[in-house]
């Protein structure tokens, strides 16, 4: 991705596009995590023409790529700094993505009732395809459906596919994205909050393997360098707890083929006890088992890649967040998603790079790695379009 493919642009609170900060104007930085929330930072002269309109509550960015929309969300903070040097001074605004809404509200047990003190229902209970439930939840917590206090006005809801297995889901007042990833992580799904036109779209996709032919290796010219390490996997069998007590509690061991064959690998069975008393379902505890092995029953490999200047494989028109990729590593191809995407313009050049791995818990505390105890596969990758800016772009997503 060159600069020249780049479009930032600054809504006002009604979603309305106001003006566009031209290439030579860019200081910015952007970080997003596949299915999780990204965080973005412009700078702008005191007295840049759109510098009055990110002041403004409600106001924010749209990013657009080389051939889709990388971000869009609001503003939720700026600061004013002015030098000797520089007696007009400087404004520097930091924001989110629109995934936040997912981050701002819970999943209410009786989503129809306003009120969270005065829930009438234990759980909300939602069952059929991964993808349908998620809708469910989101249009009935923040969507159309939700009641007029709770409902985001200018949400709509993408097209509902019916995609991935067949899950059984309760809420009780869990963060909206933290109950979504969990379902999404199942059903092999990505889901993002994005700006069309003037309205807030919810949409989920089915992750796309890319791995046949986005292959990045040293010896077929796509990596300038690379670094890995391996690490033991978080868990090898979970054992979910559902209600009861003492011998009647409900318990049932998960394990699959994945988290078995790193256990035999490391000679360490590595037991996880996951507490899951808000029901008596064996449907969503078997779910909540298999939740457990997907985020961590595996080896986990750890690498950061240097794509070459040149390469044909570009990102944000090839691949992008959340597809699957094949990275070459001592011989060995790894498949991994892209989880992360780290850019980076200002006068020293533009810098993008992406990181592979497995998906981190949703937070709006964006962490592009997750501690070794917890098994997490990562992978970097870095598309350069200046030289010696590796280190910048690592230094931002937290590698070296």
């Amino acid at each position: 991705m060159r600069l020249a493919d780049l479009t930032v642009e600054v809504r006002d609170r009604t979603l309305t596009r106001v003006g566009l900060v031209r290439p030579e104007e860019l200081n910015f930085e952007m970080q997003d995590a596949f299915n999780n929330v990204g965080s973005w930072k412009l700078t702008l002269a005191s007295e840049h023409p759109l510098t009055p309109i990110l002041r403004r509550p409600g106001s924010g960015l749209i990013v657009t790529g080389p051939s889709y929309t990388l971000m869009s969300g609001p503003m939720t903070k700026f600061e004013s700094a002015s030098t000797p040097e520089d007696p007009g001074g400087s404004v520097v605004f930091e924001g989110v993505s629109d995934n936040v809404i997912l981050s701002d509200m819970l999943a209410f047990p009786e989503p129809t009732n306003p009120n969270g003190a005065t829930q009438a229902l234990a759980h909300d209970v939602r069952q059929g395809a991964a993808e349908s439930v998620m809708h469910g939840f989101v249009r009935a917590n923040a969507g159309p459906a939700a009641p007029a206090p709770r409902r985001r006005q200018r949400l709509t809801m993408g097209d509902d596919h019916g995609r991935g297995p067949q899950v059984v889901k309760s809420a009780r007042f869990p963060v909206l994205g933290n109950l979504l990833s969990e379902v999404a992580l199942l059903g092999d799904l990505g889901f993002r909050v994005i700006q069309r036109g003037t309205a807030l779209v919810f949409e989920t996709y089915q992750v796309q393997d890319r791995s046949d032919f986005i292959r990045l290796d040293v010896l077929n010219g796509t990596l300038s360098g690379q670094r890995a390490a391996i690490s033991a996997p978080g868990v090898t069998r979970a054992i979910v707890a559902g209600q009861g007590e003492l011998t009647k509690r409900q318990l049932l061991e998960v394990s699959n083929e994945t988290s078995l064959e790193a256990e035999s690998d490391w000679g360490r069975r590595i037991e996880l006890w996951v507490d899951q008393r808000n029901t008596d379902n064996w449907d969503e505890l078997q779910q909540a088992g298999d939740e457990a092995i997907a985020d961590s029953g595996f080896t986990a490999v750890d690498l950061q890649l240097v794509p070459m200047e040149d390469s044909t494989m570009v990102f944000g028109r090839d691949w992008g967040l959340g597809d699957r990729v094949a990275v070459v590593v001592d011989d060995q191809e790894l498949k991994a998603n892209v989880t992360g995407l780290v850019m980076k313009a200002s006068k020293d050049g533009f810098l993008v790079g992406a990181a592979l791995g497995d998906p981190t818990g949703f937070s709006t505390d964006i962490a592009l790695h997750k501690r070794v105890s917890r098994a997490e596969k990562r992978v970097s990758s870095l598309e350069r379009s200046t030289s010696g800016g590796a280190d910048d772009i690592m230094a931002i997503m937290g590698v070296w």
